[in-house]
């Protein structure tokens, strides 16, 4: 991560206050119940507390979002402003001239870092004397790294590495360039913090005498997000240097064999940067006339997290979203409302979410915490889940609740249309089954009626999951859906 990650939440406690909104509006609460087998993750959300938020905002009130003390403020408001480009430079450049103390200047740059990765080139902050002198520390770090490089360069930290093929008539696919020399990743790491304004000094390696170096610098580039400029770009894709390394076979999850010998080979330096190039292409996400106002926004939150996550590749390939933007995305779905008309509607109806989401997790959210965010998401609905992996050959379902609750869990086998009630009785159940259950429902009953809303549990293969119910959320959110699907 950069700055912004160390920055916002050291100590979890802002410096300066919130804003706006963030100050009128207290953040949702949830609370951590430690998730044990005794009982769920999270106490359970209230509705109330994800209703959508009123108001809107301007541009100019967005620029001072930008150094509140609310992380997730300033997160807001970098995401909101990012696509506006070059044309923020005057208001960045008098919001600079106000912004004195240390910590505003501080959340300022991360804004910088991540506007300079993304949408302008370091180069244009130079008309701009507040927002040059502010940046100048970290530029000068960067090319201070990249100049000892120059110096003392390690020329074999890179490896060619080609995908295994399952059989010979498959497309031919680009090999990789993988970072494999522990100096080449220190570099890499070193830069990865700060965001564009790294691209100096990366645009220095690319200009280097040595097309080892230049290589280098091309994969650089390509892990950190960073994209050269135009005239770099085109020197490079025209640059007749090639350099000889080793080469191998990738790993393959798909098939077990035997290790493969590895080979020297020589790699064209101009092929490197056109499929570089190429990528970034690829990559870029700009809005187009047809996007709906939900589109655009969840675009500018995957623009962003690629942008302020420094990237961990160890290669050239580029990865323009990460999971962990999905996994966000995914929740404020359930609050964006898909008929909204424009950006700001976007935001009141996702903001309760976006704050929960910073409070609780962050951008340190991981594989191994996800399962605890979709448990919290879900808790305003009746029903948390923990997945876990199993050591046996069978599938096990625990439904837990205050006892006393009808229920009958019900899958759909394949090849089969209707429900089938796999087991009945009064909570809490278990299933153990050594069959596999793809797809499990669970009904309980309002009234004399069963509520269902069809199988929405999809359980682990020979493994355990729990359900944690709470009744009366639980019905609601059923009844919800039942109405819905009529």
């Amino acid at each position: 991560m950069m700055a912004f990650a160390t920055a916002a939440c050291a100590a979890g406690v802002p410096a300066r206050g919130a804003a706006g909104v963030y100050a009128a509006r207290p953040a949702p609460l949830a609370g951590r119940t430690g998730g044990s087998a005794s009982g769920p993750t999270w106490s359970w959300l209230e509705r109330e507390q994800l209703r959508p938020d009123t108001g809107s905002q301007s541009e100019e009130e967005l620029l001072d979002w930008l150094i509140a003390g609310d992380p997730a403020q300033r997160a807001e408001a970098q995401v909101r402003l990012l696509s506006r480009g070059a044309a923020l430079l005057p208001g960045l450049e008098a919001l600079a001239t106000r912004a004195r103390d240390g910590e505003a200047r501080a959340a300022l740059l991360e804004f910088i870092q991540v506007l300079t990765k993304r949408r302008i080139h370091p180069d244009l902050l130079g008309g701009h004397p507040e927002l040059s002198a502010l940046s100048a520390k970290a530029v000068a770090r960067g090319m201070g790294l990249v100049a000892f490089w120059e110096t003392e360069p390690a020329p074999r930290e890179l490896i060619e590495e080609l995908p295994v093929r399952l059989c010979g008539n498959e497309p031919l696919t680009d090999s990789r360039l993988r970072i494999e020399g522990r100096r080449l990743q220190e570099l890499r790491d070193k830069l990865g913090t700060l965001g564009g304004l790294a691209l100096p000094g990366v645009e220095r390696l690319l200009a280097s005498p040595s097309a080892t170096v230049r290589l280098q610098g091309i994969v650089l580039a390509a892990a950190l997000g960073l994209r050269p400029g135009q005239a770099a770009l085109e020197r490079l894709r025209n640059d007749p240097g090639e350099v000889e390394m080793e080469g191998r076979h990738a790993d393959s999850d798909v098939i077990e064999t035997a290790p493969l010998a590895s080979w020297r080979s020589k790699v064209s330096l101009s092929k490197r940067a056109s499929l570089v190039a190429r990528k970034f292409g690829a990559s870029w996400r700009e809005v187009r006339g047809h996007d709906t106002a939900v589109n655009r926004a969840e675009a500018g939150i995957i623009e962003w997290f690629g942008a302020v996550r420094t990237a961990a590749a160890a290669d050239d390939s580029l990865r323009p979203t990460e999971r962990v933007s999905e996994d966000l995305i995914t929740g404020l779905r359930l609050d964006g409302g898909w008929d909204v008309t424009d950006a700001q509607q976007y935001w009141n109806h996702v903001r309760p979410v976006w704050r929960l989401f910073w409070r609780t997790f962050g951008p340190d959210l991981d594989d191994s915490t996800r399962g605890e965010w979709f448990a919290l998401l879900n808790s305003r609905n009746g029903f948390q889940i923990r997945r876990e992996t199993g050591s046996g050959d069978e599938t096990v379902v625990r439904v837990e609740t205050p006892a006393g609750e009808e229920a009958e869990l019900v899958t759909f086998p394949h090849g089969v249309n209707a429900p089938v009630v796999v087991q009945r009785g009064v909570l809490p159940l278990t299933l153990s089954s050594k069959q596999p259950v793809y797809t499990l429902g669970i009904r309980l009953r309002l009234g004399g009626d069963w509520v269902d809303s069809g199988p929405f549990f999809a359980p682990p293969q020979e493994g355990r999951m729990t359900v944690w119910l709470q009744p009366e959320l639980f019905l609601r959110y059923l009844k919800e859906r039942a109405d819905l699907h009529r």
